[in-house]
């Protein structure tokens, strides 16, 4: 019989706070369970202080690497893990576990087969480990008119579409290794998360539960994350927004998300920026955040009512898919 789950912790200069992710899984009422502990090319103490909480404990293993990026790390991680666990999950070095998310999350994989991946909502504290509150984890699919909107908590199941648009997508979440193996890893260097829920919703069902059991940390370095969102963006709409299929009903689904997100979803969002900006216009009076405002309703209208963005990228997606199928 294996091991049930497998964890990977993925650090980099998280010395303040590595004790405390170990201290969690340690917590856990599911103890089926080993973990591997990956330093991501630390300039601090991070892995000498893991190395010290680890110490004696045979379910941890501890290794550092060069800086690659998380989704190095994370396969890293991965390929070093007993080829018998049932159950994956990859853990930030500065997040922590509530002692049942394991339990929990593979139970509900266990009664539900055809689920490839559970997650669940958050909690969130400071740097120094304060409660802030609850988080909301969103999942953005089309209504009955096709706008825009959060998937209720009640609803588990969380479609394509939620994934495809960069919504419904984080740490908190625990694989069906048998499904995940299929994927081929993390491949992206940015959005690597998002690309895995995408690819794990091809191959089998993705749901959210609506308890909170893991617990994110909110600090200086997500806000340097969230400004080059743009950025990272790019990758990943480069891949799937040209991603091509030998399954036809796939290549349907895509286009049909395509349609949704370019000429309702990211439309919307633009008019959320743009509202966001003109607040910080009144507030401020800084001139880039009104000229910020101005282009974001530009775009939105745009999109909207002559399809910029979906004209540009449809022609992108027919000249590689053509391209693909000559070669």
């Amino acid at each position: 019989m294996g091991t049930k789950v497998g964890l990977v912790i993925i650090t980099y200069n998280n010395e303040d706070h590595i004790r405390h992710t170990i201290e969690s899984v340690r917590k856990q009422t599911l103890i089926d369970w080993v973990c591997v502990l990956v330093d991501n090319g630390s300039t601090d103490r991070t892995h000498e202080v893991a190395l010290e909480e680890i110490d004696g404990d045979r379910r941890f293993s501890a290794y550092k690497k060069s800086n690659e990026g998380p989704a190095a790390g994370r396969n890293y991680g991965f390929a070093r893990l007993p080829e018998n666990v049932e159950f994956l999950h990859f853990l930030d070095g500065d997040d922590k576990l509530h002692p049942e998310f394991l339990e929990k999350l593979t139970s509900y994989l266990q009664q539900n087969p055809k689920v490839g991946a559970v997650a669940c909502q958050f909690d969130e504290i400071d740097n120094d480990g304060n409660y802030l509150g609850k988080g909301h984890r969103s999942r953005f699919a089309p209504n009955s008119i096709g706008l825009p909107a959060d998937i209720p908590l009640h609803i588990y199941e969380t479609p394509f579409v939620s994934f495809f648009s960069s919504t419904a997508v984080g740490p908190f979440v625990v694989y069906r290794r048998s499904v995940f193996v299929k994927t081929n890893g993390f491949e992206l260097k940015s959005q690597e998360d998002t690309d895995m829920y995408c690819k794990m919703r091809l191959l089998a069902e993705v749901h959210y539960l609506p308890e909170y059991l893991y617990i994110k940390r909110r600090h200086p370095n997500n806000l340097a994350h969230k400004k080059s969102y743009t950025k990272t963006h790019y990758a990943f709409r480069e891949k799937w927004d040209t991603y091509y299929s030998d399954n036809p009903e796939v290549n349907k689904l895509i286009e049909k998300c395509l349609k949704y997100y370019y000429t309702r979803h990211k439309p919307l969002r633009a008019f959320k920026v743009a509202a966001k900006a003109f607040r910080k216009f009144l507030s401020r009076r800084d001139p880039h955040s009104l000229k910020w405002s101005f282009q974001c309703i530009g775009e939105g209208l745009g999109d909207i009512f002559l399809r910029t963005s979906y004209r540009r990228v449809k022609r992108k997606r027919i000249d590689k898919i053509s391209a693909t199928i000559r070669t």
